[in-house]
């Protein structure tokens, strides 16, 4: 039987230094939301992160509604310095991913977070 908002907090994950989920946590979740096999779950994780990376190779921004955006950020060259051998090195120019949350995501992860603006919600709905 599906069980959609609490699939993931139920799913089983594996105690480490870092907590990190894992994609097999991931194809978990979405087996038990949607009550697909355990395959197709996995299948539809990994089209779902290979559809992100795609979009953010062609230089696009990837916006997940109430979580928040991916954007490609250019990195200028710049020179370093190796502290070791006191020489300046060379930085190659290279692209950057950066995580922007929404505000909604920030709300539930500091539930007395507030926006720029002095506006928000709080956990019990005030605000």
């Amino acid at each position: 039987m599906p069980q959609s908002n609490a699939a993931f907090a139920e799913t089983e994950r594996v105690p480490s230094e870092t907590s990190t989920v894992t994609r097999a946590q991931l194809a978990e979740a979405v087996h038990r939301a949607t009550g697909l096999p355990r395959s197709d779950g996995a299948i539809h994780v990994e089209s779902f992160l290979e559809l992100i990376s795609a979009t953010l190779r062609e230089g696009e921004p990837v916006l997940l509604s109430g979580f928040g955006k991916f954007v490609v950020l250019g990195r200028a060259p710049r020179k370093g310095r190796n502290v070791k051998l006191g020489v300046d090195v060379p930085i190659a120019a290279r692209q950057a991913i950066v995580f922007k949350p929404a505000p909604s995501l920030l709300v539930r992860l500091n539930p007395t977070h507030r926006n720029k603006a002095g506006r928000g919600r709080t956990s019990d709905g005030e605000g």
